[in-house]
């Protein structure tokens, strides 16, 4: 399974694709993005990203290493089913 990945500079160009900003990624996966220049696109893009903002919740360090037995375990959970994929 692929999961995307969209990074916005200064409104003005974007990438999109499945690499990873790291060096095994660039050398050893085949992974592939594309860059688009077009501020009109940009800006949407970010703007898009800004509304998804609000539909978060920050969580600070403090409150994460207070979660729950429950919640480590669904966490440790979905992480191991994640890998199967």
């Amino acid at each position: 399974m692929l999961h995307q990945k969209l990074m916005v500079v200064d409104t003005k160009w974007l990438t999109v694709g499945t690499t990873n900003f790291d060096n095994r990624s660039f050398a050893l996966n085949e992974e592939s993005n594309v860059c688009i220049y077009d501020n009109r696109l940009a800006e949407e893009m970010e703007r898009v990203f800004v509304d998804d903002l609000s539909a978060c919740t920050r969580v600070e360090l403090e409150a994460w290493k207070k979660r729950s037995i429950t919640t480590r375990a669904q966490g440790w959970g979905a992480a191991f089913l994640k890998e199967q994929s």
